[in-house]
């Protein structure tokens, strides 16, 4: 594979980019015994896409973006206080809506814990009130309001939610609630659709440079069950995958990428 460095600047994060790029090339041909791209192709680094690959008068663009990522672990003391925080103000207002809490990985763990957890919950608690007084009609509306909100910078997701049969679940972060094994599965999963969300309104810019379109998600090779996860669930993996790769306002190839100097593995959709 050839790197051509096209028409930008060559800056750090287009070189972590490429390295991850070398890498998965790599571990592609160790698991596959086989190259991704014919031999005589070029590599240029872009933007939206990252990159694209030329040969055979086909342009392939590669975005590429991260999943469960190395910080997620960083933070988990903070998500656990509030979560506790949370889950007992829900019990105590009797709130039979669904609660799930998808905290972002930007949550740092060096700030000012306990005003930091004071303010969060009590914002939490006014989002939860201005929804039951119908002011607003989510989280995405409230969040216009009430940008500079703590819950609006480091939740992902609505937080009120309507699609687990349980009357209340309170995941309250990743790992330190007795998840049972669907559970688990449900917050990789979250995190997987998010990471492919943020991505999928591009796809039609993408496609005006390349004639087809590559997703590859990097996942961290730190966070606890997450191997197990990759090799168990991979079927199921592939689902989702499959969900984003159908008409041409989706991608037309996803791989989720786990790299590792022993054992790597790739996740393909069909």
């Amino acid at each position: 594979m050839l790197q051509k460095a096209g028409m930008i600047k060559i800056n750090d994060k287009k070189k972590e980019e490429f390295e991850l790029l070398e890498d998965f090339f790599s571990d592609y041909y160790k698991i596959f015994n086989d190259d991704l791209f014919p031999v005589n192709s070029h590599l240029e680094c872009s933007e939206s896409p990252d990159f694209i690959v030329k040969f055979d008068n086909q342009k392939i663009g590669i975005e590429i973006t991260e999943a469960i990522k190395e910080e997620m672990m960083r933070s988990e003391d903070l998500e656990i206080a509030i979560s506790k925080i949370i889950q007992k103000y829900v019990e105590e207002e009797n709130i039979k809506k669904v609660i799930w809490l998808s905290f972002s990985d930007s949550l740092a763990s060096d700030i000012s814990k306990n005003k930091f957890i004071k303010d969060f919950t009590e914002e939490f608690k006014k989002y939860i009130m201005a929804r039951r007084n119908r002011e607003y009609s989510s989280f995405e509306e409230f969040c216009e309001s009430n940008k500079d909100f703590l819950i609006c910078k480091y939740l992902e997701d609505e937080p009120i939610r309507k699609d687990y049969k349980k009357p209340l679940v309170i995941p309250g972060g990743r790992y330190f609630f007795p998840f049972d094994n669907e559970e688990k599965l449900k917050i990789y999963e979250e995190k997987l659709k998010i990471a492919i969300d943020k991505k999928i309104g591009k796809v039609s810019d993408y496609r005006k440079k390349v004639d087809k379109i590559y997703l590859l998600i990097k996942t961290s090779s730190n966070p606890p069950n997450l191997v197990p996860f990759l090799d168990v669930h991979i079927p199921h993996i592939k689902e989702i995958l499959n969900s984003y790769t159908k008409g041409r306002n989706n991608f037309d190839k996803i791989f989720l990428y786990y790299h590792s100097d022993i054992e790597p593995q790739i996740i393909i959709s069909d």
